[in-house]
């Protein structure tokens, strides 16, 4: 071969490149084909499949088949390939401090293909790659209309629906009785059926093991920092609370370019891990005799100029308001406190031109931005398996809430083919 003509070597190589490609686009297409084909078979049927249902509170989950009917108007059906667990998942499944819903069928972090479409969608066709969202995008309302909100009238998150809008119906059910959905996704199941407002199509090419935690938790915290702090190149941020959704907050402030990431968090095993998502310093509370707001100032002269509170806890999030720069600090609200939880400051702090934020859901709207969020993962600029710790098949999912439970790892991946 050495004596091979390096421009002959090249064509060699160019037709064997040629010949491979066009072999493997052949098998994408016959496998394209059939899955098509198998759709098509089951459009307008009633699917039975297999379903995680929870059938009461904190009890194992339980591997039934269940019916899936077929998608209704505005309604999609979706054949869901990954889903994950997230910590409103098990605090729905405990039932503690909410009205509880049971038998039901949670899940709202997950990625699949869509199987078929109701009257009406236009959007989304059978084949298409999508991400439900437990928040919805209709369009058409003020809020949807608005570039400065997402909280869309229509398919706001509602945590005690558990019908479908349309006819107020489940479209789940077992020997006739209907299973209860949970924020409209419910996706512990092999299908499920979801408003076309709250799906994202996204980039077929992408690994939808790794983009269905974008369908929650790691865009909460992402967007809390690139879309409503908004960190300018080379500032600081304190990110208080180091879970998933503070150590998304984190990226973010990596990918804005912030010098200085302050992680703030009671657990100091949790340090460690952060340094992987551009954590610089750490701070625990309990290692000082006074405010942890007080400890940030002195750290950074006067202050943090973004801070990001990621716990709910209420003491956290007024540590994490005052510790910002007075004149131009901002501080973003992000995890969700007791509903009788009060936000107490002087108003000084206001006058001194701080300014306090909340937001939900990052401030992406679902349809229209989380689609590019999935390209930024697709072009390396976002790191996704960092986030992601375990996997188990479908048949252990309840491995995966004891992970939680223990507080290990950060997303556990659940393959539903397994």
């Amino acid at each position: 071969m050495e004596n091979i003509d390096s421009d002959v070597l090249k064509k060699i190589n160019s037709v064997h490149m040629f010949h491979y490609l066009k072999r493997d686009l052949a098998s994408h297409m016959i496998l394209y084909s059939n899955q098509v084909t198998k759709m098509s078979s089951t459009i307008g049927q009633v699917i039975r499949c297999k379903a995680a249902v929870a059938w009461e509170a904190g009890k194992p989950l339980v591997i039934e088949e269940v019916e899936v009917a077929p998608p209704q108007k505005m309604e999609v059906r979706v054949k869901i390939h990954f889903t994950s667990l997230c910590h409103t998942d098990v605090y729905f499944w405990e039932a503690k401090g909410q009205n509880p819903l049971f038998p039901r069928i949670l899940g709202h972090e997950a990625g699949g293909v869509v199987e078929s479409v109701g009257e009406g969608v236009t959007d989304l066709a059978p084949g298409d790659h999508v991400l439900p969202v437990f928040t919805g995008e209709c369009k058409e309302c003020a809020h949807c209309k608005s570039e400065e909100s997402n909280m869309c009238d229509l398919l706001r998150i509602n945590t005690d629906r558990g019908v479908m809008i349309h006819d107020g119906k489940s479209r789940f059910s077992i020997n006739g009785k209907p299973i209860f959905h949970f924020v409209g996704t419910s996706t512990f199941s092999e299908y499920t059926v979801v408003h076309v407002g709250c799906l994202a199509k996204i980039n077929p090419l992408a690994p939808l093991e790794k983009v269905c935690v974008l369908s929650c938790g790691i865009s909460t915290g992402l967007g809390a920092t690139l879309n409503v702090a908004k960190p300018k190149k080379g500032s600081s941020v304190a990110i208080f609370g180091l879970g998933a959704v503070g150590l998304a907050a984190a990226e973010g402030a990596r990918i804005a370019g912030a010098s200085r990431i302050i992680g703030v968090d009671l657990n100091s095993n949790r340090f460690e891990l952060a340094k992987k998502f551009g954590v610089t310093e750490f701070v625990n509370p309990k290692d000082y005799n006074k405010p942890v707001q007080e400890v940030i100032a002195e750290m950074t002269n006067g202050g943090v100029d973004r801070s990001v509170e990621c716990t709910g806890h209420i003491d956290a999030m007024i540590s994490a308001f005052e510790c910002v720069h007075d004149g131009w600090g901002v501080a973003v609200l992000v995890g969700v406190p007791h509903k009788d939880a009060v936000f107490k400051t002087s108003p000084l702090n206001f006058l001194n031109e701080k300014t306090l934020k909340g937001t939900f859901y990052g401030n992406y709207k679902p349809r229209s931005d989380i689609p590019a969020v999935v390209e930024q993962y697709m072009n390396k600029e976002l790191e996704l398996e960092k986030f992601l710790t375990h996997e188990v098949p479908f048949s252990e999912i309840n491995k995966a809430f004891d992970l939680m439970l223990k507080g290990e790892g950060l997303r556990c991946i659940i393959r539903m083919d397994a």
